[in-house]
Parts: structure tokens; sequence; C-alpha cells
């Protein structure tokens, strides 16, 4: 069975992945607009790039804001494989966003248009990105919560949450 990794460190890295890559398809997308590519569309290609990565964004940012506000346990672990299976997802989906971008110029279709039709891939990809990354945070805030547990509540309680916890994951 492979060990886990540190979730403070998972959580940043993902957030560097999606920060890192909308970062430059925002910047392509920006230059597309100042140079007239979207011309009358602008606010459709800004619409599109936006409903294509905020929602994970705002989710990766609230995490982020939550755990600096808390005290996150930057000892406890995460399974590795769900780690790199929402790394992997996301940078997939990242490079699809950046090349329906980069490829407009060599459409046939406009630009919108183009956007629009691959919409039909990227929504389901997208989807199963967003339950990755909630399966993966889901999992991390749970692993933190029995942490605090732990500190708040005593080690007895904690053993006896634990417990109740390995009996339910052997009902599965």
């Amino acid at each position: 069975m492979e060990s886990g990794l540190p979730i403070t460190f998972c959580k940043r890295r993902l957030a560097t992945v999606w920060f890192g890559g909308a970062g430059i398809v925002f910047l392509l997308v920006l230059l597309q607009s100042l140079f007239g590519r979207y011309g009358d569309e602008v606010t459709q290609a800004w619409g599109w790039l936006l409903s294509s990565v905020m929602p994970t964004l705002s989710l990766i940012i609230g995490v982020l804001v939550l755990d600096a506000v808390q005290r996150a346990d930057v000892t406890r672990t995460i399974d590795a494989f769900l780690f790199r299976l929402t790394v992997w997802l996301s940078l997939a989906y990242l490079l699809a966003v950046f090349l329906v971008v980069v490829l407009t110029p060599f459409s046939d279709l406009g630009p919108i248009q183009l956007m629009t039709k691959l919409n039909v891939v990227l929504g389901p990809v997208q989807g199963l990105v967003a339950a990755a990354m909630g399966a993966f945070f889901v999992r991390a805030a749970r692993e933190v919560h029995f942490t605090l547990e732990e500190e708040e509540e005593g080690p007895a309680i904690a053993a006896a949450a634990a417990a109740a916890e390995s009996g339910r994951s052997r009902e599965r």
C-alpha cells in the first residue's frame, strides 16, 4: 500500500497547478482580447474562460483561507493515489482549456463557436476534476477533523472515535 503525503503540501501543490495553469490561459486570453482576436465577442470569451476555471479556483482559495484561519495540522497525511489522480486530472483539464484557446486561430470556426462546441467535451472532464477535488478536500478535511478531536477531546474520546470509524470502514 502506498504511503500518505502531507495534507498541506498536497493542497499547496494543487493550488500551484491550478493558479499556474489558469494564469497562463488568463494571460493568453488577455493578449488575444487586446489584439482583437475575439472582436465584439470579448465578453463571451471571458465568460467561457471564467466559467471553466473559477469554480475550482474558488474552492481552492476557500480551503486555503480556512486552513489559514484554523490551526491546520501540517503533520497529517492524505492518500497519495487520490492526490496524484487529482493532480493528473487537473493537468489534463487545464491543458485542454489551454489548447482550446491556443487552437482558435487555426479553426474554421470563430473562437466563440469553437469554445462553445468544445464545452461538450470539457464539461464532463470538468465534472471529473470537480469530483476528484471534492473527494480530495473532503478526505483531507476529515483527516484534520480527527486531529482536532484528539487535541480538544483528549486521547480517550479520540480513541473511541477512531474505533467507531474503523468499524464503519469495515462495514463498507
